[in-house]
């Protein structure tokens, strides 16, 4: 599903002809299968958000080459990432980034609107979605008036309701307090088992990652397998 190859990047800071090179990621490689749950583990400033960032296409590597759902995304255009996360990526993000002005139901069914499918089919699956996330009851209400867990599980909803091929969490449970982490995790691992979505989580929580059938740790732009040497 996912399949990086000595991925390397750098930031330039400083002046027009005398800037520093700031390596971030060096020399990556991973592969994630269709159906496994990934996880990156590491402190903060050790490049999993650009690592993110990379594999939806956001920035665009120094060198190396990323295929995913057996594409080679590497040299992808703007307009042909955006189409391409459309159809195929899901996103969980650690602030929930909801539309404030949209209800649950209106914020779930935004991928559905942008996809072009008909009101009828799109009020259907949302009505499903609310229900597997536990939130039947909550359609008409606006994220202010929900909890921080509910926000996310809208979050995740609105991630699932396009059917990706894979889910990209950038640090789901970060703004939630530990019980509600729990419920999230579970939620995640419930869809993970029942639909055979690929999850690609980014942590710095060693608990997070727990849940994850194949662990990556970055430590100062280098990643490793826990437990094993990374594929090259």
């Amino acid at each position: 599903m996912i399949s990086v190859k000595n991925l390397s990047h750098s930031f330039y800071i400083g002046k027009k002809g005398k800037e520093k090179e700031i390596p971030v990621l060096k020399n990556i490689s991973l592969t994630i299968e269709k159906g496994e749950m990934a996880s990156i583990l590491g402190r903060s400033g050790s490049g999993k958000s650009t690592l993110l960032n990379l594999i939806s296409g956001y920035m665009k590597p120094d060198s190396g080459t990323l295929h995913i759902a057996g594409k080679d995304v590497t040299s992808n255009s703007e307009s042909e990432w955006a189409a391409f996360r459309l159809q195929h990526m899901g996103f969980i993000f650690q602030s929930f980034q909801l539309i404030p002005g949209l209800t649950a139901s209106e914020n779930i069914e935004l991928p559905l609107t942008l996809k072009g499918l008909a009101e009828p089919e799109r009020k259907e699956q949302v009505r499903e979605m609310l229900s597997r996330i536990g939130l039947e009851q909550h359609g008409g209400h606006y994220p202010s008036e929900l909890s921080g867990g509910q926000q996310q599980r809208v979050s995740i909803g609105r991630a699932l309701i396009s059917k990706p091929d894979m889910i990209l969490a950038d640090e789901p449970t970060g703004s939630l307090d530990t019980e509600t982490e729990q419920e999230i995790l579970q939620l995640m691992k419930e869809l993970n088992r029942e639909q055979q979505i690929t999850f690609f989580i980014i942590t710095h929580d060693e608990e997070v990652a727990k849940i994850s059938t194949k662990q990556y740790r970055l430590t100062d732009g280098m990643l490793e397998r826990e437990g094993a040497s990374v594929e090259i």
